[in-house]
């Protein structure tokens, strides 16, 4: 007999869960002395955030970067509620995350037991309803197990997300069979959803006479990138991502034109014009508001639009569509690039992955351009974006927090994938848009991929609010490039009131040294003003040695970052003053770029 916390632990040990991210408590004791028991055997091991939200981030990251089920846990009432906004942000981007949290003993609910979160308390079981796809309280020992089976089906489904089970302390401790390698888990692993072979057909008929096609990657075509690119470079179709599906595809594709929708690109807008798109073929892409411009009815909501996805919930969103396909990404692009492979063979070509004259790529227009070779103090954002993705190793892993970094990210951060080696290279934080995300998100993606090179882009207003999950970096060793965008404000919330014309309120900050702060957490720092100052930087050092480091970057707080699009969806209307005035920055900043932009 073992205990039911050993049980939950056995179980996600088949699953390959290597850690437990969270902070214990009364209620909770009984799963980490489980968790100290795992880790003497040499089992799963625990990891202890500095918040319970931190935790939740932590497991975001590990989940995003294994492909497998992220755990959290904490103890019962503030510990649950403390976790509530991570895991709405994996709920909301479609993360598969176990949440267990604690309560005090059965017996003792409604007596008012210390932190209690029963029904007749302050209910986190009710407060987690609307934020996971399977949610329940284990009101028995026998009860566990086959609600553990359950959750885990439902976050690794093909609608994935977190799930919550509700552990009291007494339940947690009671002893039960371990009947942990008895059990079949194939039925939660995430099967491939096999199309209907008529609506292959359909697709096939639609496109056999196209001649002009963009093909839009959303973040769940990660498993089919290989048979897009062939499909694509096959009928010379356009390519560009959504701000979730950057860095799927090498930015230096021939094909590639930008992302599209929140901080993306002119020219994947153009791309995806009537005049240069009689299809838009989305694949993987849940089709939400930073993914679609604002709804764009010009782009890709419209009668053109080809919708592919293995998440129903996706295809919901289509309806407009032209055709809508429920399956595998792989499986539903593979039959297109086994018939265009047919046409093509005898006359394979290679594709040629080649910046433009300037370095960057050269069918994507940036706005500003040249604000990316700026050495002014303080420093560009753009200069700093461009910059650093020169130099950083081109497989590194890259978080963007919400707030300025991902604006400033989507835009200017080049991505250079390894055709041989197919990674998501860029990771945001969007559906529900926390700030701080990034923060404890890389400390899971490192703890997953400790030889991997990893930069967190956060501003001082999420490093305030979580910057203290940095010194779990410290504390094991996490290889992490912490880059923080230092120029006292609210970024975001500075530049969309003064375009929008709002009241200037709630954005100021106090002037902090965060490369002193990082000292006194026993990290490496240093401080910048300069780009200049970037040369005196051994950025393989940064990755080579153990630990984390802190980038302190003051920067031009006056820069406007990529926002139109968010902006006009908070005006309401294209037609008001506000919205008119971003599109002219906007506007001037295109035509700047047009004549050093290389168009083959």
């Amino acid at each position: 007999m073992i205990e039911n916390g050993d049980l939950i632990l056995r179980y996600l040990e088949r699953l390959g869960v290597k850690h437990v991210f969270g902070v214990p408590g009364g209620s909770i004791e009984p799963f980490y002395n489980a968790l100290a028991r795992s880790e003497r055997r040499g089992g799963i091991k625990s990891v202890l955030a500095r918040h319970e939200c931190g935790a939740a981030f932590m497991a975001d990251g590990y989940a995003r970067a294994t492909g497998k089920i992220g755990v959290c846990v904490s103890t019962s009432g503030p510990g649950a509620t403390n976790l509530l906004t991570g895991v709405a942000n994996a709920h909301a981007d479609g993360i598969p995350l176990l949440v267990i949290t604690a309560q005090p003993s059965i017996e003792r609910f409604g007596l008012g037991a210390f932190q209690e979160g029963s029904c007749t308390g302050i209910n986190t079981v009710s407060i987690f309803d609307s934020c996971t796809r399977f949610n329940t309280l284990v009101s028995h020992p026998a009860q566990l197990e086959h609600k553990l089976m359950m959750a885990i089906g439902f976050a690794l489904s093909n609608q994935p997300g977190p799930v919550h089970l509700s552990v009291p302390l007494d339940i947690m401790r009671a002893k039960v069979p371990d009947n942990s390698q008895l059990m079949n888990l194939r039925a939660f692993i995430n099967h491939d959803v096999v199309p209907n072979p008529s609506g292959i057909n359909l697709i096939l008929k639609d496109l056999a006479y196209v001649e002009k096609a963009t093909i839009v990657l959303g973040e769940r075509a990660a498993g089919a990138i290989d048979e897009i690119l062939l499909f694509a470079e096959s009928r010379d179709f356009n390519i560009v991502t959504t701000p979730m599906g950057k860095g799927l595809v090498s930015e230096f594709h021939p094909l590639y034109r930008g992302v599209f929708g929140l901080g993306g690109h002119e020219s994947a807008k153009e791309a995806l014009s009537p005049a240069n798109a009689e299809r838009i073929i989305v694949v993987g892409s849940a089709l939400d508001e930073i993914t679609t411009g604002g709804w764009d009815p010009e782009a890709i909501f419209s009668d053109r639009l080809i919708h592919l996805s293995d998440n129903p919930e996706h295809l919901s969103r289509s309806v407009r569509a032209r055709i809508s396909l429920l399956g595998s990404p792989k499986l539903l692009v593979n039959p297109l690039s086994k018939y265009v492979e047919q046409l093509r063979r005898g006359r394979a070509r290679r594709i040629k992955y080649l910046p433009g004259s300037d370095g960057f790529p050269a069918k994507v227009k940036y706005n500003h351009k040249e604000a990316c070779f700026s050495s002014s103090s303080p420093v560009k954002p753009q200069a700093l974006f461009w910059a650093l993705s020169q130099i950083c190793p081109y497989n590194t892993r890259v978080l963007m927090d919400t707030g300025n970094s991902f604006l400033w990210g989507t835009h200017y951060w080049q991505t250079h994938n390894n055709p041989d080696e197919r990674a998501k290279l860029f990771h945001m934080g969007m559906g529900f848009a926390t700030m701080g995300w990034a923060i404890g998100a890389s400390v899971g993606m490192a703890l997953a991929n400790p030889d991997i090179s990893i930069i967190c882009f956060t501003g001082d207003g999420s490093v305030l609010m979580s910057g203290q999950e940095m010194t779990v970096a410290r504390e094991h060793n996490l290889n992490i490039l912490f880059v923080i965008l230092n120029d006292s404000h609210l970024g975001m919330i500075k530049h969309g009131q003064r375009l929008g014309g709002a009241e200037q309120i709630g954005n100021h900050l106090p002037k902090v040294d965060f490369a002193k702060m990082a000292e006194a957490m026993g990290i490496r720092s240093v401080q910048i003003d300069n780009i200049k100052q970037l040369d005196d930087i051994d950025i393989d050092s940064v990755f080579e040695d153990n630990g984390p480091f802190v980038l302190d970057v003051i920067i031009d707080s006056e820069e406007v970052p990529p926002m139109k699009q968010r902006t006009k969806v908070l005006a309401g209307s294209s037609g008001s003053p506000a919205v008119r005035e971003v599109m002219d920055i906007n506007s001037e900043g295109d035509q700047k770029n047009e004549e050093s932009i290389r168009v083959e």
